[in-house]
Formats: C-alpha cells, sequence, structure tokens
C-alpha cells in the first residue's frame, strides 16, 4: 500500500493541482464557508488537493492536468468565475435580485470559445464540463448550470464554423441568448415581473463579454505553449527556420509538404476536420527528412544512396525520420498538437520496397524491422494526412497518367490503408472516406492536369 502511494505521489505535478486548486480556494473563502479561519481553510484546501490527486487516477482529469493548455483554459474558467462570485457577493452592479445575472456577465460563453479557439478538438467537453460543474457547486442553481454548459457548447461549435472576430462575436451573442433563456426561466418560478431586466443584461454581458474574451485570447497568445489560430498560422511561414532549412537541403522535400498541405486542407473541410491544423501538420510532418535528405527519392538527383546499402540500413534511414522529426521538433519547439502528425502519418506501415528487396534474399526475415514503430493515426487530422501522403507520392511516381488512372490509384491506397488497419482509431467513418476519395480524385486531376494525357480523335484524312 506505501509503495503503491509512493508511486501515485510520484506522478503528481503538486504545482498544477495548486494552480488547479487557487479559485476554488478563493471561493471557500469568500462564498461557501464566509466565517471559517485560516487553520480550517487551509485544512479543506489540502483535502481539496488530495481528492485532486486521486482524481488523476481517472483518464480525463489525467488528460487536464497533463495538458498546460487544457489546464490553463479550464483555471481561466475558474477565475472568471470566482469573479462573478466576487461581483455577485460584493452586489457591483446593484441588481441583488437578479443575482445570477452575474454568472451571464462574466462567464457567459466565453469558455466555450477560448477552448475551441487554443485546444481545436482535444478535450473541449471536458473542459467546458470541468468548469461547469463548478458553476453548478458555487451557484447551487441547475437553470445556471445547464444555462453555461449549453451556452458555451453551442459558442464553440458556432465559432468553429468561420474561425475568426466576427464569429467569435456572433458565438458570444448566441450563447448568451441561450443562457438568458435558461435564466429567464428560472426568473418565471421566482418573480416573473423582473423578467423584462434580463433582456437589458443580454445586451450588456454580450459587450462585457467580448472585451473579456479579446483580452483573454491576446494575453494566452503571448504564454509559449498556447496557439491560437493566428499564432498558430505564423509558425508555418517560411521565416520559420526548420521550412527555412527544408526548403534549401531538401527542396524536393519541400515542394512534397507543400503539396500535402494544400491538399490536405481542402480534404478536411470536406469532413469536418480541423482545416488550419491539418494544414500545419502537413507542412511539418516529414521534417525529420533533413537529417538525410539525400536518401530519399524526391530529393535525389543522380545516383541513389541506397543502391551501396543493405535493405535492413536503409530501411532504418527511412524509419529515423520519424524520430529525428520528433527531435526537431521539440528542439524548434513546435505546438505540441503538430508532434502527432510526424509518427502518426506512417502510423505502422511496411516499407515495402526494401522489404521486398531483403526477403529476396532471406525468406526469413524479421518483418517488424520494416515497419514504422506507430503508433497509427489518432484523430481525423492526422489520417488525412497520412492518406493525402500516400497518394501524392504515388501520384508523383506516375508517368503521363489518364483520369481513369488517378482515381483507380487513389481508391485503391484508401483500400490498402483500411486493410492494414492504419485507420482504426483515426474517427473517419466509410462515408468520410469515400468524401476523401471524390475531393482528391476532383483535387489532383485539376493539379496535374498538364501532366496527364487525354485520349485523342484520330484525325479524319480528307480523301
Amino acid at each position: 500500500m506505501r509503495k503503491q502511494w509512493k508511486k501515485l505521489l510520484k506522478k503528481v505535478n503538486l504545482f498544477k493541482l495548486s494552480f488547479l486548486g487557487i479559485s476554488p480556494l478563493i471561493l471557500s473563502y469568500l462564498f461557501w464557508l464566509p466565517d471559517i479561519n485560516l487553520p480550517k481553510l487551509l485544512s479543506g484546501y489540502l483535502i481539496f488537493l488530495l481528492a485532486l490527486v486521486l482524481a488523476q487516477k481517472y483518464k480525463p482529469f489525467k488528460d487536464l492536468l497533463e495538458d498546460n493548455r487544457k489546464l490553463l483554459i479550464t483555471s481561466v474558467g475558474l477565475l472568471l468565475l470566482t469573479l462573478a462570485e466576487t461581483a455577485r457577493k460584493l452586489n457591483w452592479f446593484h441588481i441583488d435580485h437578479l443575482s445570477s445575472a452575474y454568472y451571464l456577465l462574466f462567464l457567459g460563453s466565453i469558455i466555450g470559445v477560448l477552448a475551441k479557439a487554443f485546444l481545436r478538438n482535444s478535450g473541449i467537453k471536458w473542459v467546458i464540463g470541468s468548469v461547469a460543474l463548478a458553476v453548478l457547486i458555487a451557484s447551487k442553481n441547475i437553470f445556471v448550470f445547464v444555462g453555461f454548459l449549453l451556452a458555451n457548447l453551442i459558442s464553440a461549435d458556432i465559432y468553429n464554423r468561420y474561425r475568426n472576430t466576427l464569429s467569435e462575436i456572433f458565438a458570444v451573442a448566441l450563447g448568451n441568448a441561450i443562457f438568458t433563456v435558461l435564466l429567464i426561466a428560472n426568473q418565471l418560478l421566482i418573480d416573473p415581473s423582473l423578467v423584462w431586466e434580463y433582456l437589458i443584461v443580454y445586451p450588456i454581458s454580450v459587450i462585457t463579454e467580448v472585451f473579456i474574451l479579446f483580452g483573454l485570447r491576446n494575453l494566452l497568445d503571448l504564454i509559449p505553449f498556447m496557439y491560437s489560430d493566428e499564432k498558430l498560422r505564423n509558425v508555418a511561414n517560411l521565416s520559420n527556420p526548420l521550412l527555412e532549412e527544408m526548403l534549401i537541403k531538401a527542396p524536393g522535400t519541400y515542394h512534397h509538404s507543400v503539396m500535402v498541405s494544400l491538399l490536405s486542407e481542402a480534404v478536411a473541410k470536406k469532413v469536418g476536420a480541423d482545416p488550419l491544423l491539418v494544414k500545419i501538420g502537413a507542412m511539418f510532418h516529414d521534417i525529420g527528412k533533413l537529417v538525410n535528405p539525400s536518401y530519399f527519392i524526391e530529393n535525389t538527383n543522380g545516383a541513389n544512396p541506397h543502391d551501396k546499402l543493405s535493405p535492413e540500413v536503409s530501411a532504418s534511414i527511412i524509419k529515423s525520420h520519424v524520430s529525428e522529426g520528433l527531435a526537431l521538433a521539440k528542439k524548434y519547439n513546435l505546438p505540441k498538437e503538430i508532434e502527432p502528425f510526424i509518427p502518426e502519418h506512417q502510423g505502422t506501415k511496411l516499407i515495402k520496397y526494401f522489404y521486398i528487396k531483403a526477403k529476396e534474399r532471406n525468406p526469413k526475415v524479421d518483418i517488424s524491422k520494416f515497419r514504422y514503430d506507430g503508433p497509427i493515426p489518432q484523430s481525423k487530422e492526422t489520417a488525412i494526412v497520412m492518406i493525402v501522403d500516400t497518394v501524392e507520392a504515388m501520384v508523383r511516381a506516375l508517368k503521363n497518367p489518364t483520369p481513369q488512372e488517378i482515381k483507380k490509384l487513389i481508391s485503391s491506397a484508401v483500400e490498402r490503408l483500411k486493410e492494414e488497419h492504419q485507420l482504426d482509431d483515426s474517427g473517419l467513418t466509410e462515408e468520410d472516406l469515400e468524401k476523401i476519395k471524390k475531393s482528391l480524385s476532383e483535387l489532383i486531376l485539376s493539379y496535374y492536369h498538364e501532366r496527364i494525357k487525354y485520349p485523342e480523335e484520330k484525325e479524319k484524312v480528307s480523301k
């Protein structure tokens, strides 16, 4: 038992737990037990920390603590809740008869937009749910809880559709409208004569929250590990030293990455994936090739260096571009959400060419030496890059392909990845895959139209 506790405590990040516990501590002092003394307060706080330690056994909460972005957004929500509670307690706006309105004015639907802006598709519901639970504990009002939950889930979805400044404002306005409807429903049960006051509070809440949201978004962007869309977009700028180096040392890989990036972004829009994340992830998926650029066919001119190596050594060099890519991503501080694209775009695929060569020499050769280490794609975004990367390389190898050949190649490439179980954990449905095939066919036919040979009619010879 003692060993288990020691093992658990080693995994605990007390700084993170303490940080997450700041707002509940303030709330406890100001509102839950206003007459509490300092020793009791500290005792309660230690019990709270112990509860958080034990909660780490559960995967969703563990993920929340391990991801600094999720932790920070959750903490922002808790601090805004503390601000709302402070305003309610001190009756800043002299609306004590509408005390629930303070949650609308300071919390509203901000967390949903912030979570979507910085986390994209990673654990948003758990972050919103965690803050919603704190709102329920603080307000002790089911209408406030449901209103906050719905407002933030809907605002996150609305913002995600366009991901620009206007969509942020619209998301807040619609989210707060839903929150207001729930608060009005609650007021109808208490005192219907005061319902009209919520109609005045609503537009004020939209204005206050928009300013709070813009301020928070800009402040969070200053933190190194936080990336809004604008900041993430700047990562793929040509001034990035990694891309600059790729363009010079591995021009073939660079142009391949650009093409995969453009195609992947367009495909992502068709299946509801995050197009910006896919676009940036695709630009960096092959950065590991910078270490040995001449050993990759797109950078080879003339003699192939693999001709002098055994298949096992060649496969090892090819595989190493994944581990080298992850090392470069850490060295150059690429966003954490970009890192999965590096191993997952290859999954556990077989390096078939060198495996066949090795098998010709030794029929009992170990196949695991010729497979990438994985993992297979864990999201739609990384799966899209895997599919597009595979297809683009295959199409590039064709000489004067016809439209029919390209369509057939795309279909067979996707089917092969399915048969090899590379897409099992991606979340892509059969419907998504059909959309991807159709979209890729249209895009590649458009991009490669100059290389495609079309059947020509024989000229009629006049007699």
